[in-house]
C-alpha cells in the first residue's frame, strides 16, 4: 500500500503491457508519463490500462497457485529445493519480518490500487464511448473483487481500499471480513453486468460469465446458497461457450486439453508469451516442489483408475519423487505455446452448485460430482449417500479436480472448518492453528501504525 497507482498506470501504458518470458513487465522510460484525463481520453488508451493490469496480476500467478500449496497437504519442498522460504510454509514457521507470504500483501494491494484509478478515471472521461467506459470499468471490478477474495483468504481482516487518494487510503485501519466480501459481491455483481457476454479473441480478459463464475465461489464463503446455485447454473447453461475439456483417451494416446488456451472448458485464462507457466517451474529435476504422498498426502487421495491422478502429478526419475504435471508449457524454445494459465474453469462451476445443492436440500447435488467423476473415468456415487457423506465426497472431488489451482484447497479447508482436523494429522509436529491466517508484514505495520498483527505472530 506504499506505491503511488497513478504513476504506475502512467508508466505501464505506453507500451500496452509487453510481458517477457518470465511475466514480468519490461521497464518503461520514464518519458512515457501521462496525466489521467490523457490516459481515459479514449477507449484505445483506456485498454492499454486493462492489459497492464492483467500483467500485473499475472507476475504473482505462480507464488499464488503453488506455494500455499505448503500450507495445505498438496505438496512439499522439493529435494533440490533452495529456498528456505518454502520450508518455513511447510512447517508454519512464517515471519512476518521477511516471510515468503508477505509478497501476497503488496501485489494485491499493488493490482487493487490500479483497480481504483481504473474506476475513477473511466468514469470521469469524457472522451470514452459507453461501451468502453463499461469494458474499463468491469474488468477494474472483477480484478479489484478477485484480489481482494485473495486477501481476505490470506490475512483475514484487511483494510477496505477503494480510492486511489494515496495519502487518505494508507492510513486505514482493518475491516471486518464480512464488509470485504459485501465489497467483493458488490463488485462482482456490477462486473456481471458492466461486462460483455461474449470474448474479444482469446479467453484471456473476464467476460460476465468470469464474474459469475466468481461469484458462485464466492457465495459458498457467505453461505448463500442460493446464490451459488443460481450463479453456477447460469455459466453451466452457457453451453455453446463452455463444455469440459478431455483428459487423456481410453488407451492413453489423446493428450488432455484442459490447460490448453482457449479451451472450451476455461472461463479465464492468463495469457503468456511463451507458454511459460507454472509448469516452468514445476517440473522437472530441479523443481522446488514435491507433491505429498504419504498416508494424508495428496497422491493416494486418488482413487485407483483415475485418470487426473496421472494427468496432474508423474513420477520424476532424477529426485525419486512426484512432481506436478498439470502444466506441461515449460517456456523452452522448443515448447509450443499452446497453453495459458488456468483462473477459472468449468469444472469448479459443478463443484460450486454441488455444494450449493447439497446445502439447499436438492437431490440433484451428488450429479453434478458423477459429472467430473465420468470424464475421469470413475464410477459414480450414489444418489443414497447421507448429506455428510456427500460433503465428503465434494470435497473430496475438489481436492483432486482443483488440486495446484489458486490455493483452492486451502481456501476450502479454511472455508469450511476442516484445517485443524486435517492438517493435524497430515503435519502432527508442526501444525499450528493460527497459522491458518499468514502474517502482516511488518513493514506495513512500520507504515500504518493502524494495522494490527494477526495472532500467533510477533512484530
Amino acid at each position: 500500500m506504499k506505491t503511488n497507482f497513478t504513476k504506475i498506470i502512467s508508466i505501464l501504458l505506453p507500451l500496452g503491457l509487453l510481458i517477457t518470458s518470465c511475466n514480468k513487465l519490461l521497464e518503461v522510460t520514464p518519458k512515457y508519463i501521462y496525466t489521467t484525463e490523457q490516459i481515459y481520453a479514449n477507449d484505445q488508451l483506456a485498454d492499454s490500462v486493462v492489459l497492464a493490469l492483467y500483467g500485473k496480476f499475472a507476475n504473482m500467478q505462480t507464488n499464488l497457485s503453488l506455494t500455499t500449496g505448503f500450507s495445505s497437504d498438496e505438496i512439499k519442498p522439493g529435494i533440490n529445493s533452495f529456498n528456505p522460504g518454502y520450508t518455513f510454509m511447510y512447517s508454519y514457521n512464517l515471519n512476518p519480518f521477511s516471510g515468503p507470504t508477505n509478497d501476497f500483501w503488496s501485489e494485491c494491494y499493488t493490482v487493487i490500487g490500479i483497480t481504483n484509478t481504473m474506476i475513477e478515471g473511466a468514469g470521469q472521461s469524457t472522451g470514452m464511448s459507453q461501451t468502453g467506459k463499461d469494458e474499463v470499468l468491469g474488468q477494474a471490478k472483477f480484478m479489484r473483487a478477485l484480489n481482494y477474495y485473495f486477501l481476505v483468504n490470506l490475512y483475514g481482516d484487511v483494510p477496505l481500499v477503494l480510492s486511489s487518494n494515496y495519502q487518505e487510503e494508507r492510513l486505514k485501519p482493518r475491516t471486518g471480513v464480512s464488509t470485504i466480501y459485501a465489497q467483493i459481491i458488490k463488485d462482482l455483481e456490477d462486473a456481471s453486468l458492466l461486462l460483455a457476454d461474449d470474448y474479444r479473441d482469446q479467453r484471456v480478459r473476464a467476460n460476465k460469465w468470469a464474474a459469475l463464475a466468481l461469484l458462485s465461489r464466492v457465495y459458498l464463503f457467505t453461505k448463500d446458497w442460493s446464490k451459488a446455485e443460481a450463479a453456477a447454473s447460469q455459466v453451466i447453461g452457457e453451453n455453446k461457450r463452455y463444455t469440459l475439456g478431455k483428459l487423456d483417451g481410453p488407451d492413453g494416446t489423446e493428450a488432455m486439453d484442459i490447460f490448453v488456451k482457449n479451451n472450451p472448458e476455461q472461463i479465464l485464462q492468463l495469457w503468456n508469451s511463451l507458454g511459460a507457466s507454472i509448469g516452468a517451474v514445476s517440473m522437472g529435476e530441479y523443481a522446488s516442489f514435491a507433491v505429498t504422498e504419504d498416508a494424508q498426502g495428496l497422491l493416494q487421495a486418488f482413487e485407483p483408475n483415475d485418470k487426473r491422478k496421472n494427468n496432474y502429478i508423474k513420477f520424476e526419475e532424477t529426485t525419486a519423487s512426484y512432481q506436478i504435471n498439470k502444466y506441461r508449457s515449460t517456456g523452452e524454445d522448443t515448447t509450443p505455446n499452446n497453453e495459458y494459465t488456468s483462473v477459472l474453469r468449468l469444472s469448479e462451476q459443478y463443484l460450486n452448485r454441488a455444494e450449493a445443492r447439497l446445502e439447499l436440500g436438492l437431490p440433484t447435488a451428488i450429479d453434478d460430482v458423477n459429472i467430473l467423476r465420468k470424464r475421469a473415468g470413475l464410477t459414480n456415487l450414489s444418489s443414497g449417500l447421507s448429506k455428510a457423506q456427500a460433503l465428503k465426497a465434494i470435497v473430496q472431488e475438489r481436492r483432486v479436480e482443483l488440486c495446484f489451482e489458486w490455493a483452492d484447497r486451502w481456501f476450502t479447508l479454511k472455508r469450511l472448518g476442516l484445517a485443524d482436523a486435517v492438517m493435524s494429522k497430515a503435519k502432527p509436529n508442526t501444525w499450528r492453528s493460527f497459522a491458518q491466517l499468514y502474517p502482516v508484514p511488518t513493514t506495513e505495520i512500520q507504515n500504518n501504525r493502524k494495522l494490527t498483527q494477526n495472532p500467533g505472530y510477533t512484530n
